[in-house]
C-alpha cells in the first residue's frame, strides 16, 4: 500500500483526493474514538399563547427545526444580548 502524501495546500489536497481512493491508504490511518457529549438541559413549563406556538411552529418548519429547538435558540440569541449590553 501507498503513504498518504504531505500536502501543501488543501486545494492539493482535494485535488489529490478527487483521483484516488482512500482504501488505498488504510494503512496510514487508526481508528478513532468521537464522544459526543451533551450538556444537560434542565426541563422548564413555559405557558405561550396557542397563536404564539402555531407562529413558532410555522417559522420552525421553514428553517427545518422544531419548534422547541427554535425557542431555545432565540432565548440564548437574547440572553446574549442583553449580557453583551450589561457589560
Amino acid at each position: 500500500m501507498k503513504s498518504i502524501p504531505k500536502f501543501k495546500t488543501r486545494t492539493a489536497a482535494a485535488e489529490f483526493w478527487e483521483t484516488h481512493s482512500f482504501e488505498e491508504f488504510r494503512k496510514d490511518t487508526r481508528k478513532a474514538e468521537i464522544v459526543f457529549v451533551k450538556k444537560p438541559k434542565k426541563t422548564i413549563a413555559l405557558r405561550l399563547d396557542p397563536e404564539d406556538i402555531l407562529s413558532a411552529e410555522k417559522i420552525a418548519e421553514e428553517k427545518g427545526l422544531s419548534y422547541t429547538a427554535l425557542l431555545r435558540m432565540w432565548i440564548r440569541e437574547r440572553l446574549s444580548q442583553e449580557h453583551h449590553r450589561a457589560t
